[in-house]
């Protein structure tokens, strides 16, 4: 893997809220002949969003510490593993005869992003490591940008879009660290996400764990000695879900109310509006899950026409919009004092997204309430 592309390519990221449909605009770009699709990478980076500090670090910093970063093997995503309760956007062949397994530990790196990219995500991971050792001290910013320049070098591709589930909120990170960035924001009705938040193992694990940290007073995945901490404030419902204790049958049967996801989204979607919108308008584009859905193709080529006019491809476009199907959940379908709970709980964000205009192809905001 050569160590100096020659041109970067330009930062886009695809952003959203968790369950808003930014898997499928991922997978579909996967499909475009000059789109290199990153999936999950900061997600997994992160742990689900709780390391953000330390993925992002201020300052230079050198090769050795680039690649800690790259190949940590994080907590919350190995207890789910060695628990067999990894959502299924985990890709990596974990026990199936990979070089890493639940027991080792998988490197974020690995989790996702590199199986989405090749069938053999161990060799790629050795050349991205070979290729990380030669890089000069650089702003974080700078490391990933010269990463994700050398992939797209070796596949062939012009322009990387990394997407990361419910990155919505490292907005502000990404536009620190990448100063050019671009956003496609894929929006959908907040309550179809938080429903479906509420069923996603990844997700409820995020729940579990802030309402740990949240009673606990500091985040029992990240102390050196969980066992030492003080329980005495912590709900019994959620003793089963400290590290050193975790029950996968407890996890598996615990309920998280919709409408707790639905207040997340809401907050979720305030902080991610209010960076997006201080960035110019040609670098941010608003795509609403629905529309793709209800209009593949003319959502399709605005996603192109955003890239630029040399991604403009009628074959993607057609060949990504028979690939389009309809969503598994519908919060209409809840009881009713649910639905009312779960309606009342992301009144605040659908009116932020009003109140910038962010309305569907017909003009008409999806549930605005104003």
């Amino acid at each position: 893997m050569s160590t100096a592309p020659e041109q970067a390519p330009a930062p886009l990221f695809v952003t959203g809220t968790g369950r808003c449909g930014s898997t499928l605009v991922s997978g579909l770009l996967r499909e475009h002949p000059q789109v290199l699709s990153l999936s999950e990478l900061f997600n997994h980076l992160t742990d689900m969003y709780r390391l953000t500090a330390s993925v992002f670090p201020e300052g230079t910093i050198g090769a050795a510490r680039f690649w800690k970063i790259l190949s940590a093997r994080n907590a919350v995503n190995g207890i789910m593993s060695r628990n067999g309760i990894s959502p299924r956007e985990i890709l990596y062949p974990a026990d199936r005869g990979a070089r890493y397994t639940a027991e080792t530990g998988v490197p974020a790196l690995l989790l996702t992003t590199l199986p989405h990219l090749t069938d053999d995500p161990d060799a790629l991971y050795d050349e991205i490591a070979e290729a990380v050792a030669g890089f000069p001290d650089a702003v974080v910013g700078d490391h990933y940008t010269r990463l994700f320049g050398l992939l797209c070098d070796r596949f062939g591709k012009r322009l990387w879009a990394e997407r990361s589930g419910g990155s919505l909120i490292l907005t502000g990170q990404y536009a620190q660290h990448f100063p050019e960035a671009r956003f496609l924001h894929i929006v959908r009705d907040g309550r179809d996400c938080a429903l479906s938040m509420s069923r996603h193992r990844g997700f409820r694990m995020a729940a579990v764990v802030m309402a740990l940290g949240l009673t606990l007073g500091q985040d029992p995945y990240a102390m050196e000695d969980p066992g030492s901490a003080d329980l005495r404030y912590v709900p019994e419902d959620l003793l089963p879900f400290l590290p050193d204790r975790f029950d996968a049958r407890a996890f598996e049967e615990y309920e998280v109310p919709a409408a707790l996801f639905g207040a997340y989204w809401s907050d979720e979607m305030r902080r991610g509006m209010e960076a997006l919108s201080v960035l110019p308008e040609d670098r941010v584009m608003h795509v609403w899950y629905e529309d793709i859905l209800d209009h593949p193709e003319e959502s399709l080529a605005r996603i192109a026409a955003f890239l630029g006019p040399e991604y403009a491809d009628d074959a993607w476009v057609r060949r990504s919009a028979a690939l389009v199907g309809r969503p598994g959940s519908a919060w209409q379908a809840l009881p009713g004092a649910d639905q009312a709970d779960l309606d009342e709980a992301c009144r605040p964000g659908l009116s932020v997204l009003a109140a910038h205009g962010v309305t569907r192809l017909s003009g008409r905001p999806v549930g605005s309430h104003v």
